[in-house]
């Protein structure tokens, strides 16, 4: 057994919850590695009064007995790292994505509720240096990233909100399945006249994208309220969902004059965000997107001039959605 942590020993465990207030019981058989960089990711979110603008007639301004915990709020951050098709699903499962199919690769889907919310499920988390161990409990994602460039492997990041992080004795799993991942360079651009779907109906695919990055913002909140307790009591869709999508376009004739030009600022743009790997697992970004922005020779990619478009999720009224992500996926279930 290891006597210091050591970065070569981290890892991160996941699991479903049955319910806000009870964690998962990860063990050698629950739960599933996560193929991520752990350093990093583990904040408590202790906050302390230190009684500081007290006065008690001593220079020192802070009282040893006088700090007082007033609240905690742990987070997770699964920092951008190749995003696996396997592992991937588990984020959008805890806020709604459902699963569909009898054999891999498995559909798992994301299409928020517009005029209600979504049921929340609830993810606990096993994370070791090597040697320490800690349970977080009650976590959903606030936050979440994807993006891709040419240059390596589609990533994908999040960040959750949790009530609980303490000490713990249990076992991670031991199994570490095959998991799958897609080059950037598979991923494509297309233009829809409606709303997209994962098929590509009506839409026409644009060759000149360098890379992309899409932001999230999911909308939950640990409900911190006047309860007799230093943790949330519940969590919650309290906010609104929102995301960013920006991407780098060649400033030749089809990006600028044809699909991206300058006058395209403020108008509606459907747009499929796709690529899959020659045994069917991938990714389909699927969302209609006002432009807030076009910046003309912005930059060079290997000499070739691009401009940056940035787009912010916008709902379309005809099919009653703003965004939704597909992946295929060789996980059946959530673990």
């Amino acid at each position: 057994m290891a006597t210091y942590g050591a970065k070569a020993l981290t890892r991160i465990a996941v699991a479903s919850q049955s319910a806000f207030g009870t964690a998962a019981a990860i063990g050698t058989a629950t739960g599933e590695i996560l193929f991520n960089d752990t350093i990093g990711s583990l904040d408590l979110g202790i906050t302390v009064d230190l009684g500081e603008n007290v006065s008690v007639g001593k220079r020192t301004a802070i009282q040893a007995s006088q700090p007082i915990i007033t609240g905690k709020a742990p987070m997770i951050t699964i920092a951008e790292a190749p995003a696996s098709m396997r592992t991937l699903p588990i984020i959008f499962d805890s806020i709604g994505a459902t699963t569909a199919g009898t054999a891999a690769p498995y559909t798992w889907s994301w299409s928020p509720t517009q005029g209600d919310v979504d049921t929340l499920l609830f993810q606990s988390f096993l994370v070791t240096d090597g040697v320490q161990k800690y349970l977080i409990r009650d976590a959903a994602p606030t936050e979440i990233t994807l993006s891709a460039d040419a240059n390596g492997l589609v990533q994908a990041g999040a960040t959750f909100a949790a009530t609980v992080a303490a000490t713990s004795a249990l076992s991670f799993p031991t199994a570490i399945p095959a998991n799958q991942f897609v080059p950037g360079r598979l991923m494509k651009l297309s233009i829809d006249t409606d709303f997209p779907d994962v098929a590509g109906t009506g839409a026409t695919d644009f060759s000149s994208i360098y890379q992309f990055n899409v932001s999230i913002t999911t909308g939950v909140g640990m409900v911190t309220a006047l309860d007799g307790s230093l943790t949330a009591a519940t969590a919650a869709l309290t906010g609104v969902l929102d995301a960013t999508l920006t991407f780098t376009v060649a400033s030749n004739t089809a990006g600028v004059t044809t699909s991206f030009p300058i006058t395209a600022i403020g108008t509606q743009k459907y747009l499929r965000l796709y690529g899959t790997t020659s045994d069917g697992y991938g990714l389909y970004i699927l969302g209609s997107w006002t432009v807030e922005n076009i910046v003309p020779l912005s930059a060079d990619n290997d000499g070739v001039v691009v401009n940056e478009v940035t787009c912010r999720l916008a709902y379309d009224t005809t099919s009653g959605k703003s965004l939704e992500v597909v992946i295929k996926s060789p996980l059946a279930t959530a673990p």
